[in-house]
């Protein structure tokens, strides 16, 4: 007899976030967070590699396009090729993961759950009525995370 009433199970596969990795990330003991908008300056970037370098640790990078919420979430592949060999050829094990819906929300559990030495993220300049209707996901970060953050402009 069939259960009507009970929660159906969901067969579908959750999809991984990893969009790639370097070989020995599994290892890692220490952890970067980055999370870069894909329009950010270079000086986002060279700035987490250099804090991955100081501190002896993985880079983790979330990588978006917008911190809209209405935002799209798809990246351009080929900045993620671009971003992926500028990783590989920095000499630090890394992650690239794709951003979910909520940015801040996973760049800080991305935080806690590999106990980061810090969180590198950029700012931009918007205004007002922008931030006071869309939120700030750096904002949020800084006051949210329980690790030091770095904000890079």
């Amino acid at each position: 007899m069939t259960d009507l009433y009970s929660t159906p199970r969901d067969r579908r596969p959750v999809p991984s976030l990893q969009v790639a990795a370097s070989a020995g990330i599994a290892e890692a003991e220490r952890t970067v967070v980055l999370a870069l908008r894909l329009d950010a300056p270079e000086t986002v970037l060279d700035t987490a590699l250099r804090m991955a370098r100081f501190e002896k640790a993985a880079l983790r990078v979330v990588v978006f396009s917008s911190d809209s919420p209405a935002g799209p979430l798809d990246n351009d592949p080929a900045q993620i090729t671009e971003l992926v060999d500028a990783l590989s050829s920095a000499g630090v094990e890394f992650e690239v993961l794709r951003a979910e819906a909520d940015v801040a929300s996973q760049v800080i559990d991305l935080a806690e759950g590999w106990t980061a030495e810090l969180i590198v993220i950029s700012t931009r300049r918007r205004s007002a009525v922008m931030k006071l209707l869309l939120g700030s996901s750096v904002q949020r970060v800084i006051l949210e995370a329980s690790c030091p953050v770095v904000v890079v402009k």
